[in-house]
């Protein structure tokens, strides 16, 4: 995680912290390099024409879990899962390819996106020598590039490598200035399925990657929240994103949308400066096991370094953990008729599509606890129950066999 220091710059530090609750980061001096994992290597490709000297721009990323090698425009010729020696790119094609599509609709401007713009598709050439290193390694390897997308807008990326990560990130930034067109990025990936699973509120669902029936053809574009993933058996490429929800396989490629121009009703729509980040996972197995889920709320939802009050914790904590990775705890709020403020509400639903029995841990002083739908109404659902352990802390257990139907638990606490 980055540490902030003074004039704006940061620091970086390798710190485990537990679900939903802190841990102290060690003091600068004390911060050791990264035994026992594996640090991130970063390596600019030499040629010997014309001069040794010299490189052909290429850079290489490794943290031992995936390698990344981008050409010297910034696209992506391979992305290796380590363990397996699994290529991910498809063969003879380039990841990380930017692609401008002209965008006129019928009707509505702002809001209608027909399926006649995929036959306008002009991938952007980039200028070969403006990658270079940005961060050397060690706990974080990068390489930035600029892109020159139009005569009127520019793009600038930074392909960013963690120690331990298992994704690539890709944080991007965009001048944007156009008129009526489609800004999409493509990744084609070396997977065969008939399938692709986007990721929706409480839940997940699948897509045709063919367009054999007019109904397929209709559904060009998918609403995506956090990620999209294309697996065949034993292996998949999941395309993780923290704002952009557009998204599409069509094949074997993998497509996020990221901009467009209209012009009505506001003329100036989405002109202007744009940040965003995406990422790539490729993983072993399904995206249940590879814990596609829990990178993409990682990547959604970085962890905070704030100040300690005085005196500092010296030890971790967490206040709610759960038994079990296809449970996902997706909301803690203060309930909305809450006595003197001490009634929260935890969300939670299963993300996997499976039947599973799931322990939640509270480290808080709870005094009650209660089963509740989404409008806070006591409301258990089908097969779960409430247990007293010792302690007397209340912990819920559920089984849960379907990724739909979110439940709640209200919970009060005891005064400090």
């Amino acid at each position: 995680m980055a540490l902030p220091k003074p004039g704006g710059a940061h620091s970086l530090a390798l710190v485990t912290v537990p679900s939903m609750g802190y841990a102290p980061v060690p003091p600068p001096t004390s911060l050791q390099p990264l035994l026992p994992q594996q640090p991130v290597f970063v390596v600019q490709e030499v040629t010997s024409r014309p001069s040794p000297t010299k490189t052909d721009g290429s850079v290489t990323l490794d943290n031992g879990i995936i390698r990344v090698k981008l050409d010297p425009t910034g696209r992506l010729t391979s992305l290796v899962l380590v363990a397996s020696g699994r290529e991910a790119i498809a063969e003879g094609a380039v990841g990380n390819q930017f692609v401008l599509f002209d965008d006129v609709p019928l009707y509505w401007d702002a809001w209608d996106v027909m399926d006649y713009h995929l036959e306008t598709r002009k991938p952007v050439l980039g200028q070969a020598g403006t990658l270079a290193v940005g961060t050397e390694g060690g706990l974080r390897g990068s390489a930035w590039f600029l892109l020159q997308i139009s005569p009127n807008s520019r793009l600038s990326q930074e392909v960013v490598l963690d120690v331990g990560c298992p994704y690539v990130r890709f944080h991007t930034e965009v001048h944007w200035h156009e008129a009526h067109k489609f800004l999409k990025v493509e990744f084609p990936a070396r997977v065969r399925s008939s399938q692709a699973t986007y990721e929706i509120q409480f839940g997940h669902l699948q897509r045709p990657t063919h367009y054999n029936t007019s109904w397929d053809w209709a559904r060009f574009e998918v609403w995506a929240h956090r990620w999209m993933d294309l697996s065949e058996h034993g292996f998949g490429l999941a395309l993780l994103n923290n704002c952009k929800y557009g998204a599409s396989v069509r094949g074997s490629i993998l497509s996020l949308s990221l901009l467009r121009a209209p012009k009505a009703p506001d003329f100036t729509a989405d002109m202007g400066r744009h940040e965003f980040t995406y990422a790539l996972m490729p993983h072993k197995g399904s995206f249940q096991d590879a814990g596609v889920i829990q990178a993409a709320y990682s990547l959604n939802f970085p962890l905070l370094a704030l100040p300690a009050p005085s005196p500092a914790p010296a030890t971790s904590w967490s206040a709610f953990s759960l038994s079990s990775p296809a449970v996902v705890l997706e909301t803690v709020k203060q309930a909305e008729s809450s006595p003197q403020r001490r009634s929260l509400v935890l969300r939670l639903y299963e993300a996997h599509g499976s039947h599973v029995d799931c322990w939640l841990h509270l480290s808080l002083p709870v005094q009650e606890a209660i089963l509740c739908d989404l409008l806070e109404r006591p409301d258990p659902p089908p097969e779960a129950h409430l247990f007293s352990l010792p302690s007397a802390v209340p912990v819920a257990r559920a089984s849960a066999s379907t990724t739909l139907s979110p439940w709640g638990l209200l919970i009060s606490v005891s005064p400090a």
